[in-house]
């Protein structure tokens, strides 16, 4: 079973993102790769999911025993081609004077070799020691090579392999240069986890495509190779009963934190898990019980205090009995009300309190719980004592202005809780805490959950559905007055890129919106002019890859009118070019949901515009056509090439990238001469346009050269020699020669 241990030197190496792209990029060659993450995360492990496409599972020194740890990777592990295993803070570093709990530890318990990602950012020479001191720190790992990460360019890549040769025996694995391609936004817990992040494919396929480029993968895969046999042998996974009681559980941008071992144990002791998202659905699905797990309530509170509808059901639901279990974000959501950042939003109003974030965290860290006997489904143990156990905490907020008497399933022995004494709020069928529990031998929640709600369904004592007892929220305040109106969805141009470009409509109705969802084309620029709290929805696409199928962006928009909400349909560009939009507008119109469009600039007059081409010049292009290069369906492009080949005409290609061979040498075939003037705009009027300028028969292997990437406008005709003189915004460059402007 090959795999490797992925570490550094420290935290915020890079880690996650090698490991990520690494697992992408040789899943994307058609390879099995598992991925498992050290110590207790949700966000990593969600990165290095959507990397593999399969649930990646912790190994925590803390609540799992060495067999346990070895019986998990086993299971998990034996069947792929490789298992990566992403550290956590540097190699050596943990919570004991011997290191029993580091990562090297966890290598020397799974026989792993060591793959060191070292941060270069401004080192040269001090690799040298910084390498040798780990390797002779404890001789028993062994570093099988290392990826240096951060490095500032080739002359700093071509100092640091001489000196890491010249001092060293370790190789040199690959070398990753900085560049936003690698970027994975941070947020007060670390990376901002996948959940939130609607591209998330598009951005670790990005990361994929760069360490692919940049890290010698089939030296990864020999020294993976190299790990020795374990002695655990791979046991069946939990035996899964019949299903015979529903479980709702919140699965969306704003709660994402779930254990796949906890989800399977949850599974397999007989539970349904039905998910609903808690900011667009309206009522919870029909359940015996629910489940509100960890997240990032706080960067969604607009559209939480929005659905009051489901608010309300979630309260009601609880009041009339229903077994629930929230942690973390999930009380934050149950509380009265949530702060943050001076805004203040209505909740649930389930807990008699108000969560508020702070600058700095309120528990961090391993904590250790011990049984108070008042919680719902206590652990028991025999002679009546009070069970213990492990679990961790990490939160930057804290319960306040606490009312009325309040029991606690759990004393804090280790850790802070709810109030440094106590965790786990007991109220009816209801369990709410800060604690993060996980289900492993030493604590079984999930099957004591999922007895509880069997028995609590069994007795009558809370009914499965019902109807919502009154729309109003905790304060009293009337349902949204959108709530029962099927609202109107307004298809808005987002222009090329530049949010000055965006209209004054455009502009009003995104900062009006309480739903956005948006296309892979709208830039990051244009995303940040969306007020925090807005959900944002993606439905991007690429060529080849529908992160989500039209039919399905149809559907999802007349759902979301259908919920009372103001929705905006972001789209590059224009809406009714290359947009779809008119696809979209048909379908609210059988459906009988009003909409509105609102025209964009597109990409045509935009990019051009910036690299200085008039698309019509008199005396020179009497006309323009504008045109799709991608294929459809894996078809052949379909284009009427004897008409586009006119010389006395300007050319403008959308989508054209990836197919640029071909479109060449098919308006060249139809009589469009080599050496009319051609242009490719990347990434049009942002501060990273660039515009290369040269002939249509040069073009694939000027575009090839630069490494442009899409979004890329292709421009053929005379009026692209205006360019010399006109590119009044951005550099130009001709193929081969030196950069103007």
């Amino acid at each position: 079973m090959a795999h490797i241990l992925i570490s550094a030197a420290h935290k915020s190496s890079g880690k996650t993102t090698v490991s990520a792209g690494i697992a992408a990029a040789l899943t994307k060659q058609g390879r099995t790769v598992r991925a498992f993450k050290k110590g207790p995360d949700y966000i990593d492990p969600m990165w290095l999911a959507a990397a593999t496409g399969r649930a990646c599972h912790n190994l925590d020194y803390q609540t799992m025993t060495e067999a346990e740890i070895l019986a998990t990777f086993a299971r998990h592990g034996h069947d792929a081609d490789l298992s990566v295993i992403e550290g956590n803070k540097g190699l050596y570093d943990g919570l004991d004077l011997e290191g029993n709990n580091s990562n090297a530890a966890l290598a020397s318990l799974l026989r792993a070799p060591v793959v060191l990602v070292l941060d270069t950012k401004g080192m040269t020479r001090g690799i040298a020691p910084l390498i040798l001191g780990y390797q002779a720190f404890d001789p028993g790992i062994r570093i099988a090579g290392v990826i240096l990460n951060k490095v500032g360019g080739s002359r700093h890549e071509a100092k640091l392999r001489q000196i890491i040769e010249h001092y060293t025996d370790v190789p040199v694995l690959g070398s990753v240069y900085r560049q936003p391609a690698l970027e994975i936004s941070e947020r007060h817990l670390g990376l901002i986890p996948s959940n939130e992040t609607a591209n998330a494919r598009a951005v670790v396929s990005g990361i994929a495509d760069v360490i692919a480029r940049e890290v010698d993968l089939e030296a990864i895969l020999k020294a993976a190779g190299t790990a020795p046999a374990l002695s655990a042998v791979p046991g069946p996974g939990p035996s899964r009963a019949a299903p015979d009681v529903r479980i709702a559980i919140a699965r969306d941008s704003a709660f994402g934190f779930y254990y796949p071992g906890d989800l399977e144990a949850l599974e397999a002791a007989g539970a349904e898990l039905v998910p609903f998202d808690t900011l667009i659905d309206r009522r919870l699905p029909e359940a015996d019980g629910l489940f509100i797990g960890g997240g990032f309530p706080e960067s969604h509170l607009k559209a939480l205090e929005a659905n009051v509808p489901l608010r309300t059901h979630i309260r009601d639901a609880i009041e009339m009995g229903m077994p629930a279990y929230a942690e973390c974000g999930g009380l934050m959501y149950l509380a009265r009300s949530l702060s943050w950042r001076g805004e203040k939003r209505k909740m649930a109003g389930v807990i008699p309190a108000d969560a508020v974030m702070h600058s700095r965290p309120q528990g961090r860290g391993y904590i250790r719980l011990r049984e108070t006997g008042k919680g719902p489904w206590p652990m028991l143990v025999e002679g009546g004592g009070r069970a213990e156990f492990a679990a961790h905490e990490f939160h930057y907020s804290s319960l306040e202005n606490i009312s009325g008497p309040v029991e606690f399933a759990y004393q804090v022995v280790r850790g802070v809780g709810v109030d440094g004494e106590h965790d786990g709020i007991v109220h009816k069928n209801l369990l709410a805490g800060f604690a993060h529990l996980r289900d492993t031998e030493a604590n079984r929640w999930t099957g004591r959950f999922v007895n509880f709600v069997r028995a609590t369904r069994e007795s009558g004592a809370y009914r499965v559905s019902g109807p919502v007892a009154n729309e109003q929220d905790g304060a009293g305040a009337n349902v949204s007055p959108w709530a029962d109106q099927v609202s109107r969805v307004y298809l808005v141009g987002a222009g090329p890129g530049d949010p000055a470009l965006l209209t004054v409509r455009a502009r009003q109705l995104i900062e009006e919106a309480d739903i956005v969802v948006y296309d892979r084309l709208v830039a990051d620029e244009i995303l940040a002019v969306i007020p925090p709290g807005t959900t944002r929805i993606f439905a991007g696409k690429a060529a080849r890859d529908h992160f989500m199928p039209q039919d399905e962006v149809n559907e999802l928009l007349v759902r979301l009118a259908r919920s009372g909400r103001r929705v905006v349909r972001l789209k590059g560009g224009d809406p009714f070019i290359f947009g779809r939009g008119s696809e979209e507008a048909s379908s609210l119109a059988e459906h009988g949901i009003s909409f509105e469009v609102v025209p964009g600039i597109t990409a045509s007059t935009g990019c051009t515009a910036r690299a200085g081409i008039p698309l019509t010049h008199r005396g020179v292009s009497r006309s323009v056509t504008f045109v799709a290069g991608h294929r459809q369906d894996g078809h052949d492009l379909d284009l009427n090439w004897k008409a586009l080949a006119d010389s006395k005409s300007t050319l403008v290609i959308y989508m054209g990238l990836s197919n640029i061979g071909e479109i060449s040498r098919r308006l060249i075939s139809a009589g469009l001469p080599g050496f009319t003037p051609a242009a490719a705009i990347e990434k049009g009027t942002t501060p990273e346009q660039r515009t290369v300028v040269t002939t249509v028969a040069d073009l694939p292997d000027c575009v090839k050269n630069e490494k442009f990437q899409a979004p890329t406008l292709l421009v053929i005709g005379e009026v692209v020699n205006f360019s010399e003189s006109l590119d009044w915004a951005s550099a130009v460059v001709g193929c081969g020669l030196e950069a103007r402007g």
